[in-house]
């Protein structure tokens, strides 16, 4: 299912920029707001059908459009990612986030995305919220994460394990990149 939320939050993010709209602008022509749209753009929600049909009119596709590609899955019983094929993935405006995605795979019924969440000194990103659990293993360096008003300092080896639906942020108020394992259930 996580497989599908990126297919589709990616083509509704593409759509919009090719137009030149601001998510400030859709929201304005769609009566959603502005965060539930980047929720969805992000990968963080599952956007209700007459949301998506009031996107897809906004966007002016067909939802059908939207969906394409949705569903369609070939999973092989394993899975095998050389360092090379990493691809970055673009997730709401931040300034010194940058997430590089090592897997994302649903079957049986486990939807499961794995990234390498590098945080640069200072690096600054509105709280979120996310549907699903986080697993957050420091590999290296230290952070402070912000859970609603609690800020828990980690350090290198120390795992965070949260429900996503609390809105949440790292941060990292050092002056070395932080490097983490973030696994999304």
């Amino acid at each position: 299912m996580r497989q599908n939320l990126i297919k589709l939050g990616s083509s509704i993010k593409a759509l919009r920029k090719e137009q030149n709209l601001t998510l400030a602008a859709l929201s304005e022509t769609t009566a959603l707001t502005a965060g539930l749209l980047s929720r969805i753009e992000n990968f963080r929600t599952i956007p209700s059908l007459p949301v998506l049909l009031k996107i897809a009119e906004a966007l002016k596709v067909t939802p059908a459009e939207l969906l394409t590609g949705i569903g369609e899955t070939d999973t092989p019983s394993w899975t095998l990612v050389k360092k090379n094929e990493r691809t970055t993935v673009e997730r709401e405006n931040n300034r010194g986030f940058i997430y590089e995605m090592l897997l994302d795979r649903e079957s049986s019924g486990l939807n499961l995305q794995t990234l390498i969440l590098n945080i640069e000194p200072g690096a600054i990103r509105e709280k979120v919220k996310t549907d699903g659990d986080q697993f957050v293993f420091i590999l290296t360096g230290n952070i402070v994460f912000c859970l609603e008003d609690e800020k828990i300092n980690l350090s290198e080896g120390d795992l965070l394990f949260f429900d996503g639906n609390i809105e949440h942020v790292p941060e990292n108020p050092g002056n070395k990149t932080a490097i983490l394992l973030v696994v999304y259930l």
